[in-house]
């Protein structure tokens, strides 16, 4: 079954979580730190990163009733493409196919589109 998941961010909001340690453990994954804090404009690159997770959430809660923030991430492979990842906690619990994830940000908003197929 293929659901949708969309979220957008203000990206001021995330301006001063960019090096607040209690704030990045709680709700990234570590892979995701380093790649903000290396990025020329890392509170673009955490707000697209945190409205994906929330695109996530929406699709995912009505399946996983105990999902994390850190439950899934992303990664950019060699191209710069993003790519979903998930727990080993998530896929105990469901099956999850084909993915598709597009992040994108101006100055001021970030936005995450996401498609999963869910696998009965």
């Amino acid at each position: 079954m293929l659901e949708i998941g969309t979220d957008i961010v203000d990206i001021a909001r995330f301006d001063s979580m960019v090096h607040n340690e209690v704030f990045l453990k709680k709700y990234f994954h570590p892979n995701e730190i380093a790649y903000v804090q290396n990025a020329a404009h890392p509170s673009q690159h955490l707000a697209v990163r945190f409205a994906a997770k929330e695109a996530v959430r929406k699709i995912l809660l009505a399946h996983v009733d105990d999902l994390g923030w850190r439950d899934s991430w992303i990664e950019n492979d060699v191209t710069g493409k993003p790519i979903l990842h998930f727990s080993e906690t998530v896929k105990k619990k469901i099956r999850i196919g084909h993915t598709s994830i597009s992040l994108s940000h101006t100055r001021t908003t970030a936005i995450a589109v996401l498609i999963l197929d869910i696998e009965p």
